[in-house]
């Protein structure tokens, strides 16, 4: 059945404020309306995308329908009251409250029941009792299980043990809400902690690792049950949120990560397991994306390991839509970047239009991507975000 799919960056902020009465704030406005049709990328035949300018993604839409073969549609807020099925970027009490005053009768929509267990799982406590999972299916793997810690004193006797630990909120936006114990005793820190403290109640401590590379297994939930649909192997800025990453096939992503961590037995043992431990924990109350986002390390002994859980999240990520692209639009022997640009002045069409003359799109005749730039958003009068794929090949 045809559904309409919403694209909500605020959703994790959402979450942290928990109730309906929520304002999002200028920037992720911003990220909602010059990205708002970045669901096109994963739409299926027939669905629609929530837009707020027709006319602009009316003429964007149709040029990519024609070029992918594709059948994706646009509806305005003022249709929003004609869908029965609904696809967000993810559900929060916020969204769910504002469809129903847009006209969406709520027989139609999750149960609250739903949306309040979305939120709890959403907490960054479950990653807890998924390490805890992960080392029931795979003893061999390294402790690096979080802990939560309800108290100041806890959280510097933590940071105290472990320097240059990560204490993160229980509930925050891509990379807010982490912090870095540096200095434990300055002042900053000690507020950002009691603030969060006075705010959700506690914190998670996570011991420092030796990063080699970042990535995330990225998953489907539907009725029930778990699908892999592939990886995403991503760079975060230095506010670890999403920048970019790399866009390839998924077998493609799979040899680089397993040639990384040097035991593709064991990422192929992690995979597993976290299919068994999403059907337990998350299936039983969720429909929708889901991604674990994991981290290949050096150990203090120089050995690379891999922690199989530094979070969880129960939306939409740009993993997702990367891995989709990857998997769905590449050219066999393609390689391509998934970038993601913020710029503090406006957007100009020259820039866009620089940026696709030098780098030449090619197609070829089954509608992969060869080459070139694909903006994967149009641009609007004002917009500052920008999200593209820049492909090549080997031939």
């Amino acid at each position: 059945m045809p559904q309409i799919r919403i694209f909500n960056p605020e959703h994790d902020l959402a979450l942290a404020f928990g109730g309906t009465n929520y304002t999002p704030p200028p920037m992720a406005r911003l990220l909602r309306r010059d990205l708002q049709m970045l669901p096109y990328w994963i739409a299926k035949p027939q669905d629609s995308i929530l837009t707020e300018n027709v006319e602009v993604d009316s003429e964007w839409l149709n040029t990519l329908n024609r070029i992918y073969n594709t059948d994706i549609y646009i509806s305005p807020i003022k249709d929003i009251d004609k869908f029965d099925k609904f696809e967000p970027w993810g559900w929060n009490r916020f969204l769910w409250h504002r469809l129903q005053l847009d006209g969406v009768p709520a027989m139609v929509l999750p149960p609250e029941e739903t949306i309040k267990d979305i939120r709890a799982l959403s907490h960054r406590r479950i990653s807890i009792k998924i390490h805890e999972l992960f080392h029931e299916y795979i003893p061999s793997l390294p402790d690096n299980t979080p802990e939560e810690i309800d108290n100041l004193e806890n959280i510097l006797c933590f940071a105290r043990r472990h320097p240059n630990a990560y204490v993160k909120a229980p509930w925050s936006s891509s990379g807010k809400g982490i912090y870095r114990a540096l200095d434990i005793d300055a002042l900053d820190f000690i507020r950002r902690c009691s603030g969060i403290l006075k705010r959700q109640g506690s914190v998670l401590c996570e011991k420092p690792l030796d990063a080699i590379t970042d990535f995330a297994m990225e998953f489907s939930i539907s009725t029930g049950k778990t699908e892999f649909i592939g990886y995403s192997l991503f760079n975060n800025d230095t506010h670890s949120s999403f920048s970019g990453g790399l866009l390839q096939s998924t077998p493609q992503l799979h040899r680089k990560i397993a040639e990384t961590l040097g035991n593709e037995e064991l990422l192929y043992d992690v995979k597993m397991a976290a299919l068994k431990i999403l059907d337990t924990l998350i299936a039983p109350h969720y429909n929708g994306y889901a991604g674990i986002d994991m981290m290949i390390y050096r150990d203090s002994a120089n050995k690379t390991q891999i922690n199989p859980c530094i979070e969880l999240n129960l939306r939409t990520t740009m993993g997702v839509v990367s891995s989709i692209i990857g998997n769905k639009l590449l050219a066999e022997d393609s390689t391509g970047l998934f970038q993601t640009e913020f710029h503090k002045s406006v957007i100009t069409r020259s820039y866009i239009n620089s940026l696709e003359n030098h780098n030449k799109l090619r197609i070829s005749d089954n509608g992969k991507i060869i080459s070139g730039v694909q903006m994967l958003t149009p641009l609007y009068p004002g917009s500052q975000y920008c999200a593209y794929i820049k492909v090549s090949s080997s031939r």
